[in-house]
């Protein structure tokens, strides 16, 4: 290295590998400050990236921040990538017990190192790791089959002549439907829920909702067709043989005959499964006219290919928690009142208002995004990703989210609709008996449940239901927003007058 003073220095060690004292015996031959050499050092690092991280993801780093001890992060990070290939089920705490194993082996009886939460934290960003935990149906996933099924499919509805509206899939997910931001206390109430579409997209199924509870109190002198989400139970309320068939021959067939039946088109359909254990055989899911037929996706596949895996589940959850905001605030109470409340009830009103947001075009992309080659080029997408349905969770939801799932230490709620015009009397001096005054806000929502809650037990189309409920949903709003307009500072100020 040659300094300013012309004198040149030498060592056998990389820059980046000298101590203190050497360090500044260094910079002081050289005739350089100890920053100069420092930047010196960081260069020589930053040349050595390449080698360290990954071309694609972790040149990307706007900032490059360099591990304490090199040689275990570097063993470790190797360690993790083997074992991700290899397809070895993976978490933080096994990330950081064997980072603690490989400092005991590098640095001995002497190693002092502990893996935190920050640590792994600071691991992950140094790697681009963005996901830690792989499910089974990532880990297991078979690319090759995945990439050759198209194939197989085109030639499958071809041979059926089936056009997009007849072919169908269908998929099952879990829903925390309680669940929370992590510093909230988590709540494991959950429901198993059964979506199926078709391939255009003009035809979504009632969705199957599958709690623990037989007859759940929330539902009695409920009339159950009137409820946007088909339900049923089971004992761990997960889906099962005896709940899918069922589901197929009761809910499925007669739900596609009807709508095939409206387009004028044949009434036959081709289903799409997964190799899930709960799925029954193809040929005890045929129709008995065998116009309704069951094909199996080729196994460990699923999540390369199955529509719902590629958006529709995570959109409709990302909906639903917009929902489920809504609701938190217009209720206008704590955020352990407003989850008590939340029944499943009200889960299925929230869930079908976030399964109905999820448009034609959404779902058509989804199946596109790897079975196109299976269907003709022509109902292909134009392949603009900026749609609104993958980015559901909008600058505006921000505030919203931040004010429902405020931690309120005592409940406002009574006291601000004591403040509230509607709710402080009125004068009857105005009042000459010639009109009638219209309806305070908290008397119309009063009255809009009470309406809501007997509609529910009529054999009324569901349709009705849900035009109800969203004037309902607009009363509450406009109590929230009414509750809010009187502070205590308006008090005050009242009280001085």
């Amino acid at each position: 290295i040659l300094g300013k003073s012309g004198r040149v220095a030498t060592s056998k060690r990389p820059l980046f590998c000298l101590g203190c004292t050497s360090f500044s015996r260094l910079a002081r031959d050289l005739g350089i400050s100890k920053s100069t050499l420092r930047g010196w050092k960081k260069e020589e690092k930053l040349r050595s990236l390449p080698c360290i991280l990954e071309a694609e993801t972790g040149l990307q780093c706007k900032k490059v921040k360099f591990a304490n001890d090199e040689s275990l992060d570097s063993a470790l990070y190797q360690w993790f990538g083997q074992a991700r290939s290899e397809g070895v089920p993976m978490s933080g705490p096994i990330l950081k017990a064997q980072a603690e194993k490989f400092d005991r082996l590098i640095n001995g009886n002497e190693s002092k190192f502990k893996a935190s939460n920050g640590w792994l934290d600071r691991f992950k960003k140094r790697h681009t790791i963005s996901q830690v935990l792989l499910s089974g149906e990532i880990r297991a996933a078979d690319k090759e089959a995945a990439d050759s099924y198209p194939i197989e499919l085109k030639k499958l509805l071809e041979e059926g002549c089936y056009t997009a509206g007849q072919v169908y899939n269908c998929d099952e997910t879990g829903l925390c439907f309680k669940m929370l931001p992590d510093r909230f206390k988590l709540r494991k109430d959950r429901v198993t829920l059964l979506f199926c579409v078709n391939k255009s997209g003009s035809h979504k199924v009632r969705p199957l909702m599958i709690g623990k509870a037989r007859s759940p109190g929330c539902f009695h002198h409920v009339n159950m067709k009137t409820l946007p989400f088909e339900y049923t139970n089971s004992k761990n309320a997960w889906m099962n043989s005896s709940i899918f068939k069922d589901w197929f021959h009761k809910t499925f067939v007669p739900a596609v005959r009807a709508h095939l039946r409206k387009l004028k088109q044949e009434e036959k359909a081709l289903l799409l499964l997964d190799n899930c254990p709960a799925h029954p055989s193809a040929e005890s899911l045929a129709s008995r006219d065998s116009k309704s037929k069951v094909s199996y996706l080729l196994k460990n596949t699923t999540s390369e290919i199955q529509p719902p895996d590629q958006g529709i589940m995570s959109v409709f959850k990302q909906n639903y928690r917009r929902e489920m905001i809504k609701r938190m605030v217009a209720d206008n109470s704590s955020v352990d009142t407003s989850l008590s409340s939340l029944n499943l009830k009200e889960v299925c009103h929230l869930g079908w208002k976030a399964w109905d947001a999820i448009s034609a075009r959404c779902i058509e992309r989804c199946w596109i995004k790897d079975l196109g080659p299976a269907f003709p080029s022509s109902s292909h997408d134009d392949g603009n990703n900026n749609e609104p349905e993958f980015t559901r969770f909008i600058e505006d939801d921000v505030p919203l989210a931040e004010e429902a799932l405020r931690e309120y230490e005592h409940s406002h709620h009574d006291i601000l609709n004591w403040f509230s015009p509607e709710t402080s009397g009125t004068n009857g001096d105005d009042n000459d008996g010639t009109s009638t005054p219209p309806r305070k806000v908290s008397e119309a929502v009063k009255h809009l449940e009470d309406s809501w809650r007997w509609l529910e037990t009529q054999d009324v189309d569901s349709v009705k239901i849900l035009q109800l409920r969203s004037i309902l949903d607009f009363a509450r709003s406009q109590q929230s927003a009414a509750n809010k307009q009187t502070t205590l500072d308006s008090f005050f100020f009242f009280l001085k007058k």
